[in-house]
């Protein structure tokens, strides 16, 4: 919802109680002492809308919403799909890659595909693979990156919100980052990662971004090292699920597709 239809929510709410919840502030709103004891008492009514709610979609439900990364849901997720689908035509699997601030889950998913250490809070966690890094181009470009002091006339492309890997990987490999001059910046690892099929430099992948790209000779790896990130991927889930037919088969299927 916007801000202003949450403001007049909070004034026609105040209104029916007779009772100012929140002081406003120039910075925004603080709960009152009234309306911090109201939230005490309702919040464990929502909890318990929520669980029934859980409950309810987990025992009749064949539509499963499932959260992932952008890069994940187009390099891996999606071209696997088909074959779940065609396992499991009666589930109705939707894809959501709106996974800014989702922590790990969005309320409204069944589960989701997500990378850190596997300790979420009130979730639970199951590992698929791990997050390892290291470098891939096209077969074109790999021909002039003979030794690690090559990468200085190469053009690097890095992606704006993982800035951290170029730079792991760089200082496990020896490699003075001051010393790569080129490079070309792309918001989401999926846009770089094309780039390098396509010839234009060199990307820093996760694994398994690139497992096809790797089996099909698009791209490949002209320095063998890969360093852990320190994380993994990771299909997480409220335990209120655990009983939802639709998400056992697609966590049976996925975890075996991810084994192998």
């Amino acid at each position: 919802m916007s801000p202003s239809a949450i403001s007049r929510l909070v004034k026609l709410l105040e209104l029916r109680l007779s009772a100012q919840l929140f002081e406003r502030l120039a910075n925004g709103l603080v709960l009152t002492q009234r309306g911090s004891a109201y939230l005490n008492e309702v919040s464990g009514a929502f909890q318990r809308i929520a669980q029934a709610t859980e409950r309810l979609k987990a025992a009749g439900g064949s539509a499963l919403v499932l959260g992932a990364g952008p890069t994940l849901a187009m390099r891996w997720l999606i071209p696997r799909l088909a074959a779940f689908q065609a396992e499991n035509p009666d589930i109705d699997v939707r894809l959501s890659t709106a996974v800014a601030d989702a922590d790990p889950l969005r309320p409204d998913w069944t589960a989701a595909i997500r990378m850190g250490d596997g300790a979420w809070a009130g979730v639970v966690s199951r590992y698929l693979f791990t997050a390892d890094l290291f470098p891939v181009c096209a077969p074109t470009v790999a021909k002039r990156l003979q030794a690690l002091d090559d990468l200085e006339k190469a053009t690097i492309l890095r992606v704006t919100n993982a800035p951290e890997d170029w730079p792991s990987w760089l200082e496990a490999s020896g490699v003075s980052e001051a010393k790569l001059r080129h490079a070309r910046y792309f918001d989401y690892a999926a846009f770089a990662l094309q780039a390098a099929v396509d010839g234009l430099g060199v990307a820093m992948a996760r694994a398994p971004f690139v497992v096809d790209d790797l089996a099909a000779g698009r791209l490949v790896r002209p320095f063998k090292m890969a360093v852990p990130k320190g994380k993994g991927w990771y299909l997480v889930y409220r335990p209120a699920q655990e009983g939802n037919p639709a998400l056992k088969a697609f966590r049976e299927w996925l975890l075996g597709v991810a084994k192998a």
